[in-house]
């Protein structure tokens, strides 16, 4: 326990003589995790947001005039069996007539005598998110069947949201990738540093018969408390922006941003690996 303290207080010390070039470790480290972290949660709530947004888009299906509410109802079986269809809400020439009423306070039938306005199905696509949903094809399909007069729709605006998340994800794993390498560099730099201040006293340990694993211990815990350094500031980081983001989102819808918590240790692992990386790497070319 005496050897683990005195090493630790080696480790600490080497981190307060080289305070620039630690701070620059740990923003580094900080800045990998801080993103891995934004892809986890962006990986977790995308496809909730996606789902969230496909239950309040809706394509509107109008029928011909001369379509009757029987012959509406057997059309509307055939668009629930497209593939990508949740679910079906058919629209009388009644419905329609007394939503009509609602909203503008006229009665249409007084003025021509007859109901003017046709029957109609409102179409919500699939709520589960199972990969791109493509909603040409499905609106494609609905025009082909007899009776369809025209379909509204904004199916451009789900699938650039799906497009621009796929590519945006890869695009951010590019990115950590890249930030992680750089931060594994930092840190072997920063250990290299202090093993050049302390190449005396490195050759007055090894004098005195001290073990490599003693020599280098040291300088592998001085990595190890940067990694842990930047860890805590990207979980702090994190976790204010979740919170923030969804005080102001509560403010305007019911989406929230949910998060798995316990993935914070696993980015405190990540950061651990990183910087055991980093001080193997100088370690290994300058304490043989």
């Amino acid at each position: 326990m005496d050897k683990f303290l005195f090493l630790l207080g080696e480790g600490l010390k080497n981190l307060w003589r080289h305070k620039l070039t630690v701070f620059t470790a740990v923003f580094s480290v900080f800045l990998s995790l801080s993103t891995i972290g934004v892809l986890f949660i962006a990986e977790q709530n995308t496809h909730k947001l996606i789902e969230y947004m496909r239950t309040k888009y809706k394509i509107e299906v109008f029928f011909k005039g001369t379509v009757t509410n029987e012959q509406a109802i057997q059309y509307v079986q055939k668009i629930r069996m497209i593939p990508g269809v949740y679910t079906t809400t058919l629209i009388t020439k009644e419905e329609a007539l007394k939503v009509y009423k609602s909203q503008f306070g006229d009665d249409l039938t007084e003025f021509l005598d007859y109901n003017p306005l046709p029957v109609s199905c409102v179409v919500n696509v699939k709520r589960k998110y199972d990969g791109y949903l493509i909603i040409t094809p499905i609106i494609e399909r609905i025009k082909e069947i007899e009776g369809v007069d025209t379909v509204n729709h904004q199916g451009h605006l789900i699938s650039r949201i799906e497009s621009f998340y796929e590519h945006g994800l890869l695009g951010l794993s590019g990115i950590a990738f890249a930030i992680i390498l750089v931060t594994v560099m930092i840190i072997a730099n920063t250990i290299k540093l202090t093993i050049y201040s302390n190449k005396d006293l490195i050759k007055a340990l090894k004098m005195l018969g001290a073990t490599n694993t003693f020599i280098r211990m040291p300088f592998i815990l001085e990595g190890v408390l940067q990694a842990i350094l930047g860890a805590i500031l990207a979980s702090a980081l994190l976790y204010g922006a979740v919170y923030g983001a969804n005080e102001i989102l509560s403010q305007l819808t019911t989406f929230t941003i949910n998060v798995q918590w316990m993935f914070l240790g696993w980015l405190f692992l990540i950061a651990v690996v990183i910087s055991l990386f980093g001080s193997s790497r100088a370690i290994s070319k300058f304490i043989k």
